[in-house]
């Protein structure tokens, strides 16, 4: 092998492992942004459960409680007779 055709090959295997650490660099940013973006939505949903469950424990004793449209629709998820954000 030349010496012309030893130093075309060592660039191309240079320019294909930057290629390739630059796509996986990318795919890794890209997977932290997407747990990062999860994370949020976990965390907000854990502070509407811890919300609507003081909201529940508050009222729990109450007739009121039992006749608000938030009772029937927290009942309703529970047996399934809504779908979505219930289930």
């Amino acid at each position: 092998m030349t010496q012309d055709k030893m130093r075309k090959t060592v660039t191309a295997v240079v320019v294909a492992a930057t290629m390739l650490l630059f796509i996986l660099l990318c795919v890794l940013v890209y997977q932290w942004i997407t747990i990062g973006v999860y994370n949020k939505r976990i965390a907000e949903a854990e502070e509407a459960i811890e919300y609507y469950t003081q909201q529940n424990a508050a009222a729990e004793n109450d007739l009121e409680y039992y006749e608000s449209d938030f009772y029937k629709q927290l009942e309703a998820f529970k047996l399934g007779f809504i779908q979505g954000q219930g289930q």
